[in-house]
């Protein structure tokens, strides 16, 4: 297998968009796709619960939010790359989809093609909906204004 020249910065980017596509849109990618390596899967897919916290403004105390449900997966093809994934709610067919995937893209030869046929695509959805999905809140908006009375 080649070495990987895909930094760290793509490489989250790849798993943020395998785990956050529909996994129905991702199954009918993955369908598609010709090339897929054999793998061999070395943990899960399992799903447990992770503890989410947040900040109070961002910025201070740490506080418990609560739990969410994740399932994650860890595969091996050959060649050695291992791949892992982890997304949210119980879908064990996304995660083990995503570790495949995601051990193929660190094969330079392998990359650019599954960039194109199945990343991207997922990507170019992902940021239609977040866009549709800002203009429905937009469009609900309500502007306060302050009025100041005169003494």
């Amino acid at each position: 297998m080649a070495r990987s020249a895909a930094s760290d910065e793509e490489r989250r980017w790849w798993l943020s968009v395998l785990a956050e596509s529909d996994p129905d849109e991702l199954e009918t990618l993955w369908d598609r796709y010709r090339e897929k390596p054999d793998h061999q899967v070395v943990s899960g897919p399992e799903s447990g619960l992770l503890l989410v916290q947040a900040r109070v403004g961002g910025k201070g105390e740490r506080f418990h939010v609560g739990e969410v449900t994740v399932t994650r997966c860890t595969v091996r093809i050959p060649g050695g790359a291992v791949g892992t994934a982890m997304v949210l709610g119980c879908r064990p067919r996304q995660a083990e989809i995503a570790a495949v995937l995601d051990a193929a893209l660190q094969d330079d030869a392998r990359r650019p093609d599954i960039l194109e046929s199945i990343v991207r695509p997922l990507d170019r959805r992902l940021r239609e909906a977040r866009r549709r999905e800002a203009a429905r809140v937009a469009a609900t908006q309500v502007e306060f204004s302050t009025m100041v009375r005169g003494e």
